[in-house]
């Protein structure tokens, strides 16, 4: 962890300023312990130069920077947040989804009314609770500097549908996110994926990957149909064998020929991409070169949502 410096003080007024905003005449005063502190400013940008902070005249006991770093951001953020909600603003937000491992993105005050600052939730005390239009707990913020919320908070957060956002710091420079047009989250517990209608979970994307490719045989272009992380469907890659009815249909009005070809390796028939000029088709075993010949950028794909599924509900029905 970066070293963490002292760098947002409270002005005679008790707003909070950042030593990069401060000048040398005002007086300052720490926001933990209250006692004056003094500017550190040198002006110099160079390698060496420290950036600007503030140092406390009298240091007090467990008066840490990094307590001030969570003081100052918890507290500039709730005012963010104030400040959009009584002006009818968007706050957008990004994180990666721990659920789909998709990048998700959102209006944090689509659903929220209200902001307060280490509401007591009975349980726990969170950093920043928002409240829905109903007046209901609809999530929490969580800044991390050192210590991060104990499992029975989160098992708290889970049992009663609040949503944690979690914010990590390591830096007194990460106080700069606040001016950012995007706040980004690093833990959020929900996705913006649809839930399973019989399990409960989060579902994921489908997703076919259409490859421009060639025909192994006469050398004509042709498309190639793949998914790819279907597990549940027997490999991390499939062809057109293991696609849905919607799926085979889908990739076909994409310009991908499927037909049923027979397979003299496996002795069986089974639908397969097919080149349109010479009939050749390509078979399982070559589709994960196609894809890594994709990924490599040696050759042209374009990659296509189609609906979702359920991973859990395969998962369970594998174990039976």
């Amino acid at each position: 962890m970066k070293t963490i410096l002292y760098t947002v003080a409270k002005n005679s007024d008790g707003d909070l300023v950042k030593a990069s905003d401060a000048d040398k005449v005002s007086s300052y005063f720490c926001p933990i312990c209250n006692n004056d502190l003094t500017l550190r400013k040198s002006g110099k940008t160079d390698f060496n130069s420290k950036r600007p902070h503030f140092a406390h005249k009298t240091l007090t006991p467990n008066c840490t920077p990094e307590t001030v770093l969570h003081f100052a951001f918890k507290n500039l953020l709730a005012k963010k947040i104030q400040y959009h909600i009584d002006n009818s603003l968007p706050l957008n937000f990004s994180w990666e989804c721990n659920y789909c491992s998709e990048p998700h993105s959102g209006n944090l005050l689509k659903k929220i009314r209200k902001v307060y600052v280490e509401y007591n939730l009975t349980f726990c005390q969170p950093d920043i609770v928002l409240f829905d239009k109903d007046d209901k707990v609809f999530g929490v913020i969580e800044i991390v500097v050192t210590h991060k919320p104990e499992e029975n908070v989160l098992k708290y957060y889970e049992d009663n549908n609040i949503i944690l956002i979690q914010i990590n710091l390591t830096s007194d420079q990460d106080i700069d996110k606040l001016e950012s047009e995007v706040l980004k989250a690093n833990t959020v517990t929900t996705c913006l994926n649809p839930k399973c209608s019989k399990c409960g979970h989060f579902q994921h994307k489908t997703k076919i990957i259409i490859i421009d490719s060639s025909c192994w045989k006469c050398n004509k272009p042709m498309k190639v149909a793949i998914m790819e992380d279907c597990l549940e469907r027997g490999s991390t890659c499939i062809g057109p064998d293991k696609f849905t009815d919607i799926e085979i249909e889908s990739a076909r009005s994409k310009g991908v020929i499927i037909k049923e070809h027979y397979s003299k390796t496996i002795g069986e028939k089974y639908l397969a991409n097919t080149c349109s000029h010479c009939g050749t088709f390509i078979g399982e075993f070559y589709l994960i070169e196609h894809l890594s010949l994709a990924s490599d950028g040696e050759l042209t794909s374009k990659t296509f949502d189609e609906g979702y599924h359920c991973k859990h509900c395969i998962s369970i029905i594998d174990d039976l």
